[in-house]
């Protein structure tokens, strides 16, 4: 009864602050006037409401063994809700924010019943100037790379999954308890994060392969710094844009980092429990250019190379919103259920994705584009002896800038077995197929 009493009254608080929103100078991709609501004339103290949701129609071939509700199938055409959200922004003064968003995620034929709205973040943050901003609560805010805080303005269908690779292990839905320090020194935009990270699991240790310990957790520390040689980015939210469809010239060089110590465990020859550490260093480039505004074309380009240490043979498989319930033993590969793959581990990734608007459709209005895009992941695991490479290539149809928007993506995964000598090795390739819309309100 609480939980639904909490939909309701989010609900209801989110509509009646729609209903109020008055007074907005701002429109958005429709041409509507911004949720936004200005308590002073100079409009700097505000509260506004925004959100999105993101359908998935799919088709999945399946790795070996996978279970759908019991059933032992090869493939799968599912629909799913990947992400529904709804935020709230109170700023009572110039200096003060705070954040407030709750939704679902991953609901699909493996979780299609009572699906549960949760609380996603919920942070303060005071601004002192633009030097420096400091913030506390449950929140995305991290370091590493420039997509580990999770989607925003996507080429693709998703993010790669490198890039919130402990998503579910030591945190709930890219989310932590944490502080954080952020802000822009001239051309130099940084934040520093240190977190308390959640203990998900409870693996035992094994003989020469790390594993999350279930041991009492130790912090998360990360940062991440970029230098900003064009136009500067918005650093009011912990998210990244994937492109900005022309609309800025971005090139922003960056790097990164994450430690948690004893975060792992393995057993050692002796027998005896070995605690690790992780360290993951990251360096990435993103450039987002217009090659000719009337027209609508623009061109995006993202590199990123991560180094990780687990602990050895550490390889995480995981697949994004999975289908499946469960894989037979028998028949099973190293990737486990549904659509996982090998997505980070002790080792060396690398990353790169290209794409671009074409002209649009109607050039008076300036309405309907087409964006292709295609990415390559590339990740050289200790515990892998061949190397992981997932590729993607899709098309969005924008027809409201990113605010409406259809993808398709198709997707190619490696499946991977032990060989006669014991050595993790590919023994078959699947697809998947998505098509997402996405809508945002805000």
């Amino acid at each position: 009864m609480k939980t639904g009493y909490l939909k309701i009254g989010l609900c209801f608080f989110f509509l009646l602050g729609a209903v109020t929103m008055v007074h907005a100078q701002k429109t958005n991709d429709f041409g509507n006037p911004t949720l936004t609501h200005f308590f002073n004339p100079e409009k700097t103290r505000s509260i506004s409401f925004s959100g999105y949701t993101e359908i998935w129609a799919r088709y999945a071939e399946l790795n070996p063994g996978s279970l759908v509700n019991g059933e032992q199938v090869n493939s799968i055409s599912d629909l799913s809700l990947r992400r529904v959200r709804i935020k709230m922004a109170y700023q009572p003064t110039e200096k003060l924010t705070f954040i407030l968003q709750g939704g679902l995620t991953n609901v699909n034929v493996a979780a299609k019943t009572n699906p549960g709205f949760e609380l996603l973040d919920a942070y303060a943050e005071y601004k002192f100037n633009n030097v420096i901003s400091a913030g506390a609560g449950r929140s995305t805010w991290r370091g590493l790379s420039r997509f580990t805080t999770g989607p925003l303005n996507t080429l693709l269908y998703d993010l790669p999954s490198y890039a919130t690779a402990n998503a579910g292990i030591s945190d709930e839905v890219v989310r932590e308890f944490s502080i954080y320090a952020k802000g822009q020194i001239g051309r130099l935009d940084y934040r520093l994060v240190i977190a308390d990270p959640y203990t998900n699991v409870s693996a035992d240790p094994q003989f020469n392969v790390a594993n999350f310990s279930k041991t009492h957790p130790n912090k998360d520390y990360s940062g991440y710094f970029k230098y900003e040689f064009f136009e500067s980015e918005n650093n009011s939210s912990p998210f990244h844009s994937g492109t900005y469809n022309g609309k800025k010239k971005v090139l922003a060089l960056g790097a990164g980092f994450e430690y948690m110590h004893n975060a792992l465990w393995h057993l050692d020859g002796a027998g005896t429990t070995v605690h690790d550490d992780e360290k993951s260093f990251a360096v990435d480039l993103f450039y987002d250019t217009p090659i000719n505004k009337e027209r609508g074309t623009s061109f995006s380009a993202y590199a990123m190379a991560m180094n990780n240490d687990y602990g050895p043979n550490y390889t995480r498989y995981s697949g994004v919103s999975n289908p499946a319930s469960g894989v037979v033993a028998v028949s099973a590969s190293l990737n486990g259920a549904g659509n996982a793959s090998p997505v980070i581990g002790t080792g060396n990734t690398y990353y790169l994705q290209i794409g671009g608007t074409l002209p649009y459709f109607n050039k008076e209005k300036n309405t309907l584009q087409l964006q292709p895009a295609g990415s390559i992941t590339l990740s050289d695991l200790d515990g892998l002896h061949d190397k992981a490479l997932t590729y993607d290539a899709g098309i969005s149809l924008l027809m409201n800038g990113m605010s409406s928007r259809f993808t398709f993506d198709a997707q190619n995964r490696p499946i991977y077995t032990l060989n006669s000598a014991g050595q993790a090795t590919v023994s078959d390739r699947k697809w998947q197929f998505v098509l997402k819309y996405r809508i945002d309100f805000n």
